[in-house]
Formats: C-alpha cells, structure tokens, sequence
C-alpha cells in the first residue's frame, strides 16, 4: 500500500504524534526511511495509524542507558524526525513493513499514554534560519562525490541522491543521511537549524570520512 509523501504535516497530527524510539537511528527530513515493526506495542502503533488514517509519525534517538530500560520509556533525544508513512505491507507474521518520508525536524513534549503501549508526542515543528554560501555547498558536494566514488568501488550501484534543485539544507540532510555513518553525529547534525552550521559539520564529517577512507586504500 502507498501514499502520497509530500502533504504537509497538520496540526492535529502534530497535536499528537506516534514515536517510534530507535538506538541508533536518526531520521532526517527529504530522506527516506525503510523499518520493520514486530514488537507488540509498534505493531499496535502502526495498526491504530492505518486504522485511524494517519500516516504521520517521529522516529526519535534513544538515549545513552537505553538499554537498562527498554522495556519500559527510556529516555530518548527531544530533537526527532517527522514524516510520513509512504508505503506499507503487513506480514502474514503480524510484522509489518513500512517506509517512512521525512518531512520535518521536530522537538517532541511527551504525552502521558492513554490507553496504549507505545509513545505519543506533542511535536513542534523547527525551521531552518541563516544561508551557506555556494561555495560552502560545493566544498560539501566535493567532499561528498568523492567518498561515494570511493564507496563505489566496493558498491558499484551506490549514487548520491543529491539533486540540483535541493536547498542546501536540505541538501545537506540528504549528504548526512547516505555518508555520515555515526548516530551522535547524526544527531549533532539533526539538531542544528543553521543551515551555515549544517552545512559546516557535515562537509567536516564527509572529509574526516573521505581521510579515511583515502588511508584505508592508500598502498603500504
């Protein structure tokens, strides 16, 4: 089953979001998201979404010392990804099968549970502010190209899914999503709404792995 990805989040969906809390995952806006829900209480939540009709949904970091915790609401990063449902396939297991499209970035107040085992959010949604110049984009382009020619090498279909008509913001969500493999920075990287500053910590990742990735095949 698909939908369309690009409407907007409503306020009412914003008013009370399904989180779906992940280690080591961050889900950034214009990317898209493949997950597999087979806990009981996510395989609730996504049937109350299909049910319901909403397609909206956060996926947020957990936080260090999750894993003391999990069975219960342990902690998890305030700054989260939003999105929607885009595609859907329910297993003859009861797992499902879903693909996320992120829409925004957002800060997440916690609402109590009313009657069911997964969390639910009052998201605020964040907008970018400040500009990169074009020179800041292409040395992020530059960095970025050539890792991906490097991943190649090993991942002949590997292709970067940056195109010409991205803001650099966005942009730089995209190059963060496919290259920048740490979710500390994944997160550093979400939770910052100048796009100057965006730009700036991802073309520092993006080199730092290119330097390695260079040593690595460097001859001995």
């Amino acid at each position: 089953m698909e939908w369309q990805p690009s409407t907007p989040l409503s306020a009412e969906e914003l008013g009370r979001l399904p989180v779906f809390p992940l280690p080591r995952v961050v889900f950034f806006p214009g990317t898209a998201l493949p997950l597999h829900l087979f806990e009981p209480r996510y395989t609730e939540m996504i049937e109350d979404c299909l049910d319901s009709g909403c397609t909206a949904m956060a996926v947020a970091l957990l936080a260090p010392g999750w894993e003391d915790d999990y069975e219960a609401n342990p902690a998890i990063y305030e700054i989260a990804g939003a999105g929607r449902i885009v595609a859907h396939q329910r297993q003859p297991d009861g797992t499902h099968d879903v693909i996320l499209h992120g829409l925004n970035r957002v800060r997440l107040h916690e609402l109590l549970n009313e009657g069911h085992a997964y969390r639910c959010a009052r998201a605020e949604p964040i907008d970018d502010f400040g500009a990169a110049s074009s020179s800041d984009v292409l040395a992020m382009m530059a960095c970025a190209t050539r890792v991906a020619a490097k991943v190649r090498e090993r991942q002949p279909d590997f292709a970067l899914q940056v195109s010409a008509e991205l803001r650099p913001g966005r942009a730089a969500d995209v190059v963060a999503d496919q290259l920048v493999v740490s979710p500390e920075e994944r997160q550093h990287i979400l939770e910052t709404s100048d796009v100057k500053e965006r730009v700036s910590l991802v073309t520092e990742s993006v080199a730092s792995l290119l330097a390695q990735l260079s040593e690595a095949h460097a001859p001995s």
